[in-house]
């Protein structure tokens, strides 16, 4: 028996379209937006959590620019030391050159006038080495890398030349502070290398951190481009096919009214 209620098709294909309508609408927001919460209520509980991860990644991005700049201060400082050490090759050859029995006082003067030079270019390397205006060797400047009060203190090791005489270096004696030039570079090699070890680690731990914080992230906010497009072209055909099917419905209609007017 056909009822004057089999125009209601066309109600429901009309709810349909408009349902789907809204859908397409959605996915194209997405798409163009690049996230995937585009309204107020999408995924309120996963946002929460994803801007909660966001404050933590942006902490740690801050904190590998932080560690980065302590790692360029401390490679300044083994630069440093390097030269450093160079120099104390050259005293120990003008130590050498002072055991020459043949030297006489000139000759042992200007040895002693070398080494004073070098003790004080020592100095003014480490006088110099300068990060932003804060002295590496010696310093205490500490530079927070992360959210935690976690720090690294840049400092390459205490000065030199505040236990060594320059007037008083004893080149080619027995008495000689060559030694004593030697172990204090040795220090602060030792000092710089592992500080700057653990600016390194620190640095590559905090990369892996911020990887993992922007991957968790762009889980939570970011849209999903292939299954996003993958819906948006579903529901393009769907309203394509429901357009048609509301035409149907909409005969099916004007065939009962033909009915009633016969």
């Amino acid at each position: 028996m056909t009822s004057i209620n089999a125009g209601g098709a066309f109600y429901r294909v009309q709810n349909a379209i408009n349902e789907n309508s809204e859908r397409v609408s959605q996915s194209m927001q997405r798409l163009s937006s690049g996230l995937q919460n585009v309204a107020a209520g999408d995924r309120v509980a996963s946002s929460a959590v994803a801007y909660g991860q966001k404050a933590q990644l942006n902490t740690v991005k801050v904190g590998v620019q932080n560690a980065t700049e302590v790692v360029q201060a401390l490679e300044m400082a083994n630069n440093a030391i390097s030269k450093m050490s160079e120099l104390v090759v050259r005293l120990e050859e003008l130590n050498a050159l002072g055991e020459n029995g043949f030297s006489n006082a000139d000759d042992q003067s200007a040895i002693d006038a070398e080494g004073v030079a070098i003790v004080a270019e020592i100095a003014a390397l480490q006088t110099n080495a300068l990060y932003k205006g804060k002295s590496i060797f010696g310093g205490t400047t500490s530079v927070g890398v992360g959210k935690n009060n976690t720090a690294l203190t840049v400092n390459a090791g205490t000065a030199i030349t505040a236990t060594i005489s320059a007037t008083t270096l004893g080149l080619g004696t027995a008495d000689s502070e060559i030694s004593t030039v030697k172990q204090a570079v040795d220090e602060l090699q030792v000092t710089a290398g592992q500080n700057y070890n653990r600016a390194v680690n620190t640095l590559s731990q905090l990369s892996s951190l911020r990887a993992g914080y922007a991957i968790d992230v762009a889980s939570k906010l970011d849209v999903d481009f292939a299954g996003e497009t993958t819906e948006l072209a579903k529901g393009q055909i769907l309203a394509q096919a429901g357009t048609a099917m509301l035409a149907q419905a909409n005969a099916q209609g004007q065939g009962m009214l033909a009915l009633i007017q016969s």
